[in-house]
């Protein structure tokens, strides 16, 4: 608990020609860190960027050729310890000129398709109109005229100077030429489309047979590239996901410098993986090569802790990933969160639930294989088990208390006793934030923010000792002697005020610029940290305020379910205390576990976390077991 994988910084050289295969295994094996060597340590062009280059194209080509036959992609990963980029850039390009004029000619024959369809449909209606085709553009003394129309045509008046014949949207109108404008005006009035000009004048069965020919073209077109996709889709498929892990190598290879004959690799290892990492080595490049390593301040953080802890590391990285001048605080995390938690929703029943969803939410992450999920579901099991047994102590069993007798206290008969053990509950957890913080800075050496400065020692004392006076004085009614305040409030308090003078005498710290400054500054401060430590105190009063809620929830479902059968019997009060619970379950749930992350953040890490650590993220390759 509370530490970390001890991370190395390395470095290793090595021949150029072995490359290729160097990074295919690092990458394979997932154990180094990678980092950059700085630009003024590079050795020249390394040739690098033509073939990433070419490699770009090859992911471009084969994904347009996939995304055309309707293939869709694999995962990442590479089957061959090299690949032959000319030889497979020239078949991707070959096969996406005939992909692209095969789908060229596709889309042709479909718009010729369309607009030979809508032909025939206007053909068909005219011939149910008994009227030819050819007429609409050959007649001389009259004009015609063919479209759709929005609206319904009323009867027309006798006395019109126009003939309508109309099937269902579809109109024809003919007139004399000089009455050619009154009939259009007619027509828009009923949102006219003309059609005339797309009306194709052949009979209707030479259109059906140009219809079914270019159906036949378009069925011949769509087998040719289904076949294509039968016999190549695999192969790109193999293609594309070899050269995108491909690229992620290159990319790598960025990182590294490199000269004519040698090239070099750094970054950070866990040094539980520097044997596998040697073997690597050994087994490509046999003794012909050099490794180094040393600690590193710097290092990126890889966190270690044991699996019943491990699900809470996703709070702690939410805020930050800690330092290595820092321990990992993980493991208060995991306590105080479901304490918090446990307390504030305290139910046998409904915290036997949550540990149930917690297990279907695991076994989810597991299929889909999400980290995230996986910790969240970890999460949830541990705030059910927390709330079933705080529901044991609060006697509560799916809202009800009257099922079993409480081993400790109903929280709604005991309010007071509830908020004080809340209340205590959160300066313990004060305390020990203010403690892991001096932890922190003692490990580092800086002994006057350990001991002086305000989340130091001296406040750590004046603090446990004011609450522990208060407790006493609550039960006994007595006042802490002169000599007890003397020496755990106001001679500490003295120390915190001398730190300016007492910094530089033991700890090399600077000296205050300028007195009167400084005596102002610490009188600020030491109200800013009066007022910080009561509000972060009594903060921890929402525990309770959120049990009572929770149970105040519980006496209104059993309210409205007595309201719907007192015996509480009938189908309707238990669909009125199922609906409730699971309001509860979700609602409550939801609120408490924000309000339990809220303290974590505010209250708790506040005290002594920093998170600007650099998660450890190991260089990885999907590598396929077809490998050679």
């Amino acid at each position: 608990m509370f530490i970390k994988s001890d991370i190395r910084r390395i470095t290793i050289a090595l021949e150029k020609a072995f490359y290729s295969e160097v990074y295919l295994a690092l990458g394979k094996a997932g154990i180094i860190h990678l980092a950059r060597f700085s630009e003024r340590d590079s050795l020249g062009d390394t040739g690098l960027h033509e073939e990433e280059t070419l490699a770009g194209e090859i992911i471009s080509g084969t994904e347009y050729n996939l995304n055309a036959l309707a293939i869709t992609p694999e995962e990442s990963g590479i089957s061959a310890l090299t690949v032959d980029k000319n030889q497979d850039a020239a078949l991707v390009f070959e096969l996406k000129k005939i992909i692209e004029r095969a789908m060229r000619l596709r889309t042709k024959i479909r718009e010729k398709e369309n607009i030979t369809a809508r032909q025939m449909e206007y053909a068909e209606v005219l011939n149910r109109m008994s009227v030819e085709s050819a007429v609409i553009k050959k007649a001389r003394l009259v004009k015609i005229i063919f479209g759709t129309v929005e609206n319904a045509i009323g009867d027309i008046s006798s006395d019109s100077r126009f003939i309508l014949n109309m099937i269902d949207n579809y109109v024809l109108g003919i007139c004399l030429p000089s009455d050619y404008p009154a009939l259009f005006q007619f027509l828009k009035n009923y949102g006219f489309t003309d059609k005339s000009d797309e009306v194709n004048p052949l009979p209707l069965k030479m259109i059906k047979r140009r219809l079914e020919i270019l159906q036949r073209r378009g069925e011949i077109v769509d087998t040719y590239l289904n076949q294509l996709k039968k016999e190549k889709g695999q192969m790109l498929k193999e293609l594309n996901s070899s050269y995108r892990c491909y690229d992620e190598m290159l990319k790598a290879m960025r990182m590294s410098l490199f000269s004519s004959k040698a090239m070099f690799i750094t970054g950070w290892i866990d040094t539980r993986d520097r044997q596998k990492l040697l073997n690597t080595m050994e087994r490509i490049c046999g003794n012909r090569f050099i490794f180094s390593e040393r600690k590193d301040p710097d290092a990126p953080v890889r966190l270690l802790n044991m699996k019943l802890f491990k699900p809470f590391e996703l709070i702690v990285r939410t805020m930050g990933m800690p330092s290595n001048s820092e321990i990992d605080p993980t493991p208060l995390t995991a306590i105080t969160f479901i304490f918090m938690f446990g307390l504030m929703f305290g139910d046998l029943g409904q915290g036997l639930v949550l540990m149930l969803c917690g297990f279907i939410l695991r076994m989810y992450g597991g299929k889909k294989m999400k980290e995230n999920l996986l910790q969240a579901g970890g999460i949830l099991i541990a705030c059910g088990i927390s709330a079933a047994i705080c529901g044991l102590f609060y006697g509560s069993v799916f809202s009800s208390e009257h099922v079993i007798p409480a081993l400790w206290f109903h929280p709604t008969t005991h309010i007071m006793k509830l908020f004080t053990t809340t209340i205590l509950t959160g300066v313990v957890f004060i305390m020990t934030g203010l403690l892991v913080n001096i932890i922190n800075n003692i490990l580092n050496s800086d002994y006057t923010e350990a001991l002086l400065e305000k989340r130091g020692l001296a406040i750590l004392v004046i603090y446990a000792t004011i609450i522990f006076f208060a407790v006493i004085y609550q039960r006994t009614g007595k006042l802490p002697a002169p000599w007890k305040i003397s020496i755990f409030v106001i001679l500490p308090l003295i120390l915190f005020s001398l730190k300016g003078v007492l910094g530089p005498v033991f700890f090399q710290k600077e000296k205050p610029h300028n007195i009167a400054e400084y005596i102002v500054e610490t009188i600020m401060e030491i109200v800013e940290i009066a007022l910080s430590l009561f509000a972060n105190t009594i903060s921890f009063i929402r525990v309770g305020a959120f049990a009572l809620s929770h149970a105040g929830l519980s006496i209104v479902t059993y309210t409205l379910a007595g309201i719907a059968d007192p015996n509480l019997k009938s189908a309707g009060a238990i669909i009125v205390i199922i609906t409730g619970n699971i309001f509860i379950i979700g609602f409550e749930g939801l609120i408490c576990g924000i309000q339990s992350m809220r303290l974590e953040y505010y209250e708790f890490f506040s005290k002594f976390f920093k998170g600007d650590g650099v998660a450890f993220s190991p260089f990885t390759l999907k590598v396929k077991t077809s490998e050679v």
